[in-house]
């Protein structure tokens, strides 16, 4: 037999077999030696050169497992019959004897390394062990003939033959199918029934053979030679036919099962391309990072030694690691500022969101693990997991490095690009820390060598995984109006106050006058309210506050009807339309107020008909919303609207430094700035 490669539990198995096998081919040896006649042993010696003979033309099987042919083989000659033969004419012993030396031959002419050649010299005394004795039982037992000789009756042989024959390959079977099943983590009888099943036609026949046989040799070597070899060549022309057959019929069934891997391989493909149109329309990726990261990870991995399928893993995971923010809200992937620690716990979930998503999918390759583990740190400080050092799996250690180093060298609305070298120090000075110094080693240290390969498909067309502008919507689709129709768009007010009414200009400056007459906070948001409702009409006013601190938003001021049931409403970002504004910092008018409040809040705000919501922000920072609901009026103008805005453009200035007041009403053209004006508290501004 022939064996690739070998665990612990297939070599402990494997010893135990030599040494049994072993044994009793000494044993076998010696009683020859002692316990037969001359005749007996120039008789075998005789045989045992035929037997090898035989054993030179073996047929060779790869062995069937779960309807796939194996790199194992096992080879089968028509020294099996010779085997039974001596073992009905001589005994058990010098059936062991021969048994072990044809054994021993015949794998080393198929494969020159001991341990398997000594393997299938034990395996094959046992065999021919167990064949023997069950022989000569069913000689002694059944049919009241001595166990060995020349004489037994035609009957009594051909039975005990088959039963032995029987027994042959039973035993032949079971001693390989562990071995492949314990190798193999597989069940034992599984592995021996899908053996036996095969295997039972070739080793059957072998009984009928050496009863011809055994005929034969009652008259002389001659007529031997006339029944033998005939019934031998025929006998292997037929195995040969049914092993050729075997084999068209499992090559079939590979080729049919290749074609369902190929077909579930263009799934996995396109279901990759998929989730990569699903990345590219939550966050911008281009297919030259992907490419290039792709080429970086490929090669640091085969540098580390890692498996053709952790490879494929890593390739999936440059493409697939941030599916997870898909589960992002827009307002923290599209920040153009740092992100709170709020804002930031959220971002963390899209390792965990992404590993989620990918185990859906029966991938066949562990690209989940490097999906959720990303993100986690040589130090043990990342996340989702805070794994540390060498139990963070390899494949995410060299995706964080080259992912990295590639995406610090392109341009973000946070950031601008890094060089070659600036990059590569970064990575460096990351190393112990951040990333695995090993993965980071060997990644500086090919770098050339990668880019070169990058460089080399410079004029190929690359492959765009799905990544492509989103099809835009088509003039047909765009002249397509609601069916409520559309809210009418204010033209934009470049000339900043200059277009305002008399009265509009006092309404605004009395109210920068009362935010700056203000000596606390409360005071402060109940003048603006007050003069608010003078400048544009609302039934109820509501002021959302961002906390600096956790990123959280409440109203912390509501005036009006049903004013205190908005007072200390927590309002997540994205919630309602008041939560839209804050995630987008845009304004957002004249929708139902339904939309905006909790199911048991809206049944109070039923006779309601619209809303207006302002972002609270100045100097690219966000303080917060206003928000006004009106039940009188259909919708707000864009007059109205444009005076809402100028609104919250003063209501900022509370929340931010005193000199930051003064600025915006020089910029809103309403009042000239006095300097007899108490500036308000400091605990006022942010």
């Amino acid at each position: 037999m022939v064996y690739q490669g070998m665990d612990k539990k297939g070599l402990a198995y494997e010893a135990l077999v030599i040494a049994a096998g072993l044994s009793l081919w000494l044993a076998a040896a010696a009683g020859l030696l002692l316990n037969h006649t001359l005749r007996d042993q120039l008789l075998l010696v005789a045989l045992v050169p035929v037997a090898v003979v035989v054993g030179m033309f073996p047929l060779t099987f790869p062995i069937p497992s779960s309807l796939r042919l194996t790199a194992e083989k096992v080879n089968f000659s028509l020294s099996d019959a010779l085997v039974l033969l001596v073992a009905c004419w001589l005994g058990v012993l010098p059936a062991v004897f021969v048994a072990g030396v044809e054994g021993f031959t015949a794998s080393r002419r198929a494969v020159r390394r001991l341990s398997s050649n000594v393997f299938s010299f034990c395996m094959m005394s046992l065999v021919a062990g167990a064949s023997g004795s069950v022989l000569g039982v069913v000689l002694r037992h059944g049919f009241d003939e001595s166990g060995a000789g020349p004489r037994q009756s035609f009957s009594a042989v051909a039975v005990a033959l088959l039963a032995a024959s029987i027994v042959h390959v039973v035993c032949n079977t079971v001693l390989f199918s562990t071995f492949f099943a314990l190798r193999e983590h597989a069940p034992v009888l599984k592995r021996w029934r899908e053996s036996f099943l095969w295997a039972a036609p070739i080793f059957l026949p072998t009984s009928a053979v050496a009863s011809l046989l055994y005929v034969a040799l009652q008259y002389n070597a001659l007529v031997t030679l006339v029944i033998g070899v005939p019934t031998l060549l025929a006998l292997y022309f037929g195995h040969r036919q049914y092993r050729d057959s075997v084999r068209e019929r499992i090559n079939l069934i590979e080729k049919s099962s290749r074609e369902r891997i190929e077909v579930m391989d263009k799934a996995h493909r396109q279901t990759i391309e998929a989730l990569a149109v699903a990345i590219n329309a939550k966050d911008e990726v281009t297919h030259e990072h992907v490419l290039r990261v792709q080429i970086y990870a490929a090669g640091v991995a085969r540098i580390l030694g890692c498996t053709d399928a952790e490879i494929e893993a890593l390739r999936a995971g440059a493409l697939l690691h941030d599916i997870g923010k898909i589960a992002v809200p827009d307002y923290i992937l599209n920040k153009p500022g740092k992100l709170t620690a709020v804002e930031f716990d959220k971002m963390k979930l899209h390792t965990v969101a992404g590993a989620q998503i990918l185990s859906r999918v029966e991938f066949p390759y562990p690209v989940v693990p490097v999906v959720r583990h990303h993100h986690e740190r040589w130090d043990g400080k990342g996340y989702p997991d805070g794994l540390k050092g060498e139990d963070i799996p390899l494949t995410a250690r060299i995706l964080s490095v080259v992912d990295c180093f590639d995406a610090v060298r392109e341009d973000r609305q946070y950031r601008k690009a890094m060089t070659r070298d600036e990059a590569i120090k970064y990575i460096m000075e990351g190393s112990g820390a951040f990333y695995d110094p090993r993965v980071v080693g060997v990644f500086i240290t090919h770098l050339p060598e990668f880019e070169a390969e990058i460089q080399a498909h410079r004029d190929d067309p690359a492959p765009n995984y799905g990544i492509e502008p989103m099809e835009q919507l088509s003039e047909a689709a765009l002249k397509v109006a609601p069916a409520a129709g559309l809210a009418e768009e204010g033209k934009a007010d470049a000339s900043g106050a200059d277009n305002l009414r008399d009265e509009e200009e006092h309404a605004l400056h009395q109210l920068s006058s009362a935010l700056r007459a203000s000596s606390s906070t409360e005071h402060a948001l109940a003048a603006f309210v007050t003069e608010l409702g003078a400048l544009v009409p609302f039934d109820t006013c509501a002021v959302t506050r961002v906390a600096p601190e956790s990123g959280e938003s409440a109203v912390v001021y509501a005036a009006g009807r049903n004013a205190h049931l908005l007072e200390g409403r927590v309002v997540e970002a994205g919630e309602g339309v008041t939560g839209w504004v804050l995630a987008n910092r845009q304004p957002f008018c004249n929708a139902d107020p339904k939309l905006d409040l909790h199911p048991h809040l809206a049944e109070r705000f039923a006779a309601y008909r619209t809303l207006s919501a302002l972002p609270i922000a100045s100097g690219g920072e966000l303080y917060g919303a206003l928000t006004v609901y009106s039940v009188s009026l259909a919708e707000y103008d864009a007059n109205q609207q444009r005076l809402l805005q100028k609104a919250a453009a003063i209501l900022a200035t509370i929340f931010d430094s005193p000199a930051a007041l003064t600025r915006t009403e020089i910029k809103l053209g309403a009042v000239p700035p006095p300097a007899t004006e108490t500036p308000l508290e400091s605990k006022l501004t942010h």
